[in-house]
């Protein structure tokens, strides 16, 4: 990944964003997205690819609060970008993969929907921030080809900018303790 994308993503402190290769690995993120979904360099091979990372972590299943949607979207789409490598030995290893550890995309494979990306909303629970919204935007990357940058824009709706500002400052913890206080008393 070139420099200026990554000091782009590293610039961007409050939405969390990261950017996919063709497989949708993902190549590189900002502070933001780690704080949200966890630390993407703690996985690696194809663990850091969204599509294993969907159906085959149950961490981050943990954090969709809208699992079976979210899923059935992103393979959709991921089924869009993979048909222009059909055949390809990396992709073709995933898809065996993902077909042996999750009867989930096994299903969602076999029925062949095809979806263009899109924008949408992601509700995240959080461990630490609890519900949040986020508005899922992705854009194509000018000059690097089928890479694209992902960003999470938080929504006004449940509170989401507030509790994801004091997720990234570390005061989240803190006020979450208290809630519980308050709920216990």
């Amino acid at each position: 990944m070139e420099q200026p994308l990554l000091r782009m993503l590293e610039s961007m402190a409050s939405p969390p964003a990261y950017v996919l290769g063709r497989r949708w690995d993902v190549l590189g993120w900002n502070r933001a997205a780690e704080m949200l979904f966890g630390d993407y360099g703690k996985l690696d091979g194809d663990h850091r690819n969204i599509m294993h990372i969907v159906f085959a972590n149950k961490a981050h299943r943990k954090l969709l609060v809208d699992w079976d949607e979210v899923a059935s979207t992103a393979l959709a789409m991921f089924r869009a970008d993979s048909a222009r490598y059909a055949g390809d030995p990396d992709f073709e290893r995933l898809i065996t993969t993902l077909m042996r550890v999750s009867p989930e995309f096994r299903k969602l494979w076999r029925r062949q929907d095809v979806l263009h990306s899109l924008s949408s909303h992601k509700r995240i629970e959080h461990p630490i921030a609890g519900q949040m919204t986020f508005e899922y935007t992705s854009f194509a990357v000018t000059g690097q080809a089928d890479m694209k940058l992902v960003v999470y824009t938080p929504l006004e709706g449940d509170g989401t900018v507030e509790k994801f500002d004091a997720l990234l400052t570390g005061t989240a913890t803190v006020k979450r303790r208290r809630i519980m206080h308050e709920r216990v008393c």
